[in-house]
């Protein structure tokens, strides 16, 4: 039996009941079983009939991978506050690790899938190192567009009729892709809860445990996730924000709370971190969050105990 559903579990819209039914009946996620869901968290396909109107989403950052297969009109996207011309995506894109706002418009004839990978699943199947990948702090996220690695994979693709199919065989090419995890990279895995201890060093826990040190730690981390563990402390903080921000949309925010709460230093703080990933400040995130395109990305890391 194919597991699928029509989910906001792992790709969450902020928008009323009302508006989810009208707009989301045609995006569908798919399930994913082991051993396949140690590096891919979902399939997610997109789809806007040619005589809807256009669709645009937000995406918040998560520092994972997304890989893009895109089978009806041209995808426009953009990262961060940028306008919505930045990027088009005709057959394939790899996208990620994703630090920053992701925006997105499906048009009419939009028929696409997106693999949701987890923490470093795209590099266990393709074993592309994603340092390469990475830009420095302040840069938009990193995409890679039309890679031939991918334009094979794309055609069989092309050629299946349903999107059931098409999942189907994405899986049992995955499979087939799919290595050992890394021992360190498994070990990092198992205790990424140390990393909201502030009197724990993680790295340095993780050092001693494996008898690597904290530089091996740090550069093979980086190696197959693409960010460094300095950017996961920092967006796991934020993401904390998002989350208690999302638990109270109905409810009057107050930008001091979000400050004590989370430990941030100051306001010009938590706004650095605003502007960083989304683009916006905190006051012009909470206004516009009921507008119904703001979505948030299920990951795989911790909530914070």
């Amino acid at each position: 039996m194919k597991q699928t559903y029509q989910g906001k579990e792992s790709w969450y819209c902020k928008k009323t009941k009302e508006v989810m039914e009208q707009q989301d009946i045609n995006e569908t996620l798919f399930l994913v079983e082991p051993p396949l869901d140690e590096a891919i968290t979902s399939f997610y396909h997109l789809f806007v009939p040619s005589d809807e109107e256009p669709v645009t989403r937000h995406v918040c950052p998560n520092l994972e991978m997304m890989l893009i297969f895109n089978f009806g009109v041209p995808v426009r996207i953009s990262f961060h506050n940028s306008p919505l011309n930045t990027e088009v995506i005709s057959r394939t894109a790899v996208i990620g690790p994703l630090r920053q706002m992701l925006n997105y418009q499906l048009l009419p004839g939009a028929d696409g899938l997106v693999v949701n990978f987890k923490f470093n699943g795209f590099q266990r199947l393709f074993g592309l190192p994603l340092t390469g990948l990475t830009g420095s702090e302040g840069t938009s996220a990193e995409i890679l567009t039309d890679d031939d690695r991918f334009n094979s994979l794309w055609e069989k693709l092309a050629a299946l009729p349903t999107a059931e199919q098409r999942v189907d065989l994405l899986k049992q090419s995955a499979l087939d892709l799919l290595k050992e995890n890394d021992q360190v990279l498994q070990t990092v895995i198992s205790n990424l809860a140390q990393f909201f201890n502030p009197r724990v060093d993680p790295v340095k826990a993780i050092a001693a445990d494996t008898s690597l040190s904290e530089r091996s730690i740090q550069l093979k981390f980086q190696k197959h996730t693409g960010y460094s563990v300095k950017e996961l402390l920092r967006f796991l903080r934020f993401k904390e924000v998002i989350a208690y921000i999302l638990a109270r949309s109905n409810q009057k925010i107050d930008i001091f709370d979000l400050i004590n709460t989370h430990d941030y230093h100051d306001q010009s703080h938590l706004i650095k971190d605003f502007q960083y990933f989304l683009g916006l400040s905190p006051q012009q995130f909470i206004k516009n969050l009921n507008n119904g395109s703001f979505c948030v990305v299920a990951d795989t890391y911790p909530q914070q105990p």
